[in-house]
């Protein structure tokens, strides 16, 4: 029963998907252009053609995936974050190379494909890249290597890809076996650091298309044995923003978005407040109405017992950083490394009886680090109950069990919902905007010229407006921010000056001989106080009590950071629902009186203040405990009634007889107090010094790149008002059998886009029921 019904919701959806192809071909040959914004991937230019291209391509990949019942998860992450290492460890085997630089130049499909335990990837669209290696070879002609080293970074993988070049060898378009696949993956990113480097354009414009990218197949380990469900998983690694100094990849990566049935965010826990993060938030919150969201929150293994758990991270992702666009629920804190390492260690297991030869694969190494400690042996890894054992343990403590249960295996399980559930987002969003924009250009033909002209003039009367409003509320939202920004330095201030007086009191030398008689140890400053050093006879002592000093000094350090942390966010938090509020009472009154002004001539209109947002913050503490404790041999306070030098010395008269060259000695353990106390003053002063100047630099980067999108989005859809206006003027004034005859096409036109959109409607809630239904 399932099954039929998937079958025939598929069946409707690809009906409506052909349909509304053939509707956006029939829009396209109407007279006129037709708007930037009929698609929301759409780069923010001009051209009306590369948005009917982008909606043509988004409906066609829907199409292709509907016939497949294909689920894509798109991976999103920054550089540092660990999105290859995730794959892999969904995966269950390495599949992604991992090198400490950008590798995903492309976008590349990772399909579950049962029964092919060997990966596979075929590049089918590779004639672009032959002629890029063409062009690169006339180039290698007249660049010497040595100068090109200067530019960029010539490793062994980037010489064998010159001698490649030189000696014109075409891509393969097939390649099995993980080795190949690495050597392919690292050619294509080399490439983009080459092109670069030699100001040859990379053809990235040619792999726009989902269906052009290269495609890996491999069976999923963790999905081996469920392969009795309709539909198929396919993972879509993208390439971060800006990654290899490529600022268009940004572009290409919300198209990629776009075209995902739900998106996976792997964020670094150890940067999840970071700028680069930041910009991957803003990408998937984009299209977070149409594509479900999850996240991976990876390098958890760093947690220390000062650090945010596993529920105050989901909360903090979940309110603060995605504001609300994805539950804690679907988020995950992991250890991607620890994750794979243990799968691959336990599919070793299973299937070999032990691991492989560490000297060769440098993956067995590294596990037996992660989970035997650094001190590990050859030998130990020839005790198998023992590895499995630590195996097992691993991955316990990598996370990725509930993951894997809850997103891999019910996405696996749902492909083909999912599949659906986008291409019925897709169909609605298409029928929605183009049914705007056609109810718009018939309505002007249905108005008088006169009253065009005159909604014309009066929309270039308030464009006009909105220029003055823009610089005068600009103005008022710098200088909030300047009067934002110079309270939260005297704040700041005041929080060193606090901090510094309780250090001052924790390194009082009456607190410091209470914390002695705590830890049971007598102390004794050295004999010169002023080097502000505590002696102490026994080294165990003098740890424990460096132990207690220091937790009291991370407590407060903790305390303030915490306070700072929290206060901070309050007043920026302020801030962005005043800028805000500013923007919003500066340009509604323009907003309303277009609207009016239109809706007074029949126009329906969708003009809407668009979305600040403000960034976040990024905090951390030193630390500086390290080497406190010193050894030092003091002279020790001998007996001189008995020994024989004594007795040598009374005979011979002279009882001080070369006492000055015989003194014995004893180790004692200084703890240098003051060294400590100087040490963490200073770190207290360049820590509220970094923590302002990365709040100026956030909140200016934030506030100039926020306005200057909220204006231009602002703009263009006064911009695309008028365009419409001037073009139902210039139809208008045509004759009469003509505006007839069109105004036919557009009736037509919106009572085919009506029924697209009132279908797919109904294919919506009756996927969200089986959605439902699946959950509980």
């Amino acid at each position: 029963m399932y099954t039929q019904t998937i079958y025939e919701l598929s069946q409707e959806a690809e009906r409506l998907l052909q349909l509304a192809l053939h509707h956006l071909g029939s829009v396209k040959m109407l007279p006129g252009k037709l708007p930037v914004n009929l698609h929301a991937a759409a780069d923010g230019g001009n051209s009306s053609s590369h948005a009917v291209a982008a909606q043509q391509d988004t409906l066609t990949n829907e199409l292709r995936k509907i016939t497949r019942l294909e689920m894509v998860l798109a991976i999103v992450g920054t550089m540092k974050a660990g999105k290859s290492t995730t794959i892999n460890a969904i995966v269950g085997t390495e599949v992604l190379p991992n090198r400490n630089r950008p590798m995903t130049a492309l976008p590349t499909l990772i399909r579950h494909t049962p029964g092919q335990k060997e990966p596979v990837l075929n590049f089918m669209h590779v004639e672009p890249i032959d002629r890029l290696m063409q062009a690169l070879q006339r180039r290698l002609t007249h660049i010497d290597r040595t100068a090109l080293a200067l530019k960029l970074e010539i490793d062994k993988d980037m010489n064998a890809l010159l001698d490649r070049i030189a000696r014109g060898e075409a891509f393969a378009r097939y390649y099995l076996g993980a080795q190949p696949i690495f050597h392919c993956l690292k050619s294509l990113n080399d490439l983009v650091r080459l092109s670069r480097a030699m100001d040859v354009d990379f053809p990235f414009a040619d792999y726009a298309a989902i269906e052009h990218i290269p495609v890996i197949e491999v069976e999923f380990v963790h999905l081996a044995g469920f392969d009795d469900m309709p539909g198929q998983l396919t993972l879509l690694d993208t390439p971060g923003p800006n990654e290899a100094g490529q600022p268009h990849l940004q572009k290409m990566l919300n198209e990629q978005l776009t075209r995902a049935s739900a998106i996976l965010a792997v964020m670094d826990y150890t940067q999840l407040k970071s700028i680069s993060d930041q910009e991957v938030r803003q990408a998937i919150t984009a299209v977070s109405k149409s594509v479900p969201l999850y996240a991976l929150v990876n390098k958890f293994d760093q947690k220390d017992r000062n650090s945010d758990d596993e529920d105050q991270v989901r909360a903090m992702i979940s309110g603060t950083l995605m504001k609300g666009y994805i539950s804690p629920g679907q988020i995950f804190p992991v250890s991607s490394m620890w994750g794979y390492l243990a799968n691959r260690a336990r599919y070793e297991l299973s299937t070999q009886g032990r691991l492989p030869d560490h000297n060769e694969q440098r993956w067995v190494q590294d596990f037996a680090e992660a989970a035997l400690g650094r001190r590990w042996r050859t030998e130990d890894l020839d005790d198998i109950s023992h590895i499995r054992h630590a195996a097992e343990l691993l991955w316990e403590d990598s996370l990725f069990e509930k993951p894997i249960a809850r997103l891999l295996h019910a996405a696996h399980a749902n492909a083909s919902l999912f599949a659906l559930r986008s291409a019925s987002h897709k169909l609605l969003n298409y029928a929605q905007n183009v049914r705007d924009y056609l109810e718009f250009r018939h309505q002007g033909l249905s108005v008088a010229a006169e009253q065009l002209q005159e909604n014309i003039v009066q929309l270039k009367e308030d464009m006009a407006q909105f220029q003055i409003r823009q610089q005068r509320v600009s103005d008022e939202i710098n200088h909030e921010v300047k009067q934002a920004m110079t309270a939260a330095e005297r704040w700041i201030a005041s929080q060193r000056h606090e901090l510094v007086q309780i250090i001052e009191s924790s390194f009082s030398v009456e607190n410091l001989h209470l914390m002695g008689q705590a830890n049971g140890a007598e102390l004794h400053w050295s004999q010169a106080e002023n080097t502000g050093k505590l002696v102490l006879e026994d080294e165990g002592q003098a740890q424990r009590l460096l132990t207690i000093i220091r937790t009291d000094c991370e407590a407060t350090l903790l305390a303030t950071q915490q306070s700072i942390t929290r206060e901070l966010a309050l007043r920026f938090s302020q801030l962005e629902t005043s800028l805000c509020r500013s923007l919003d009472d500066a340009l509604s009154p323009v907003e309303s009186q277009i609207k009016e002004g239109l809706q007074r001539a029949g126009f329906r209109t969708r003009i809407s203040l668009p979305v600040f947002q403000s960034g976040a913050l990024q905090l951390s503490t030193p630390q500086w405990f390290n080497s406190a404790i010193t050894a030092e041999e003091s002279p020790a306070a001998a007996s001189r009634g008995s020994g024989m030098r004594d007795t040598v010395s009374r005979w011979l008269n002279n009882p001080n007889w070369s006492w000055d060259n015989y003194v014995m000695t004893r180790t004692r353990y200084a703890i240098d107090i003051s060294g400590i106390k100087s040490r963490i003053i200073e770190g207290a002063d360049l820590f509220c010094s970094q923590i302002f100047k990365a709040l100026a630099a956030q909140v200016d980067v934030s506030v100039t790149a926020g306005m200057a999108t909220f204006f231009a989005e602002f703009s263009q859809s006064l911009e695309s008002l008028q365009s419409s206006l001037q073009e139902s003027l210039t139809l208008r004034q045509q004759h009469q059998s003509t505006v007839e005859t069109l105004r036919q096409q557009l009736k037509q036109s919106l009572t085919a886009v009506r029924w697209i959109e009132e279908d797919a409607r109904l294919l919506r809630d009756d996927i969200q029921i089986l959605f439902a239904a699946e959950q509980r």
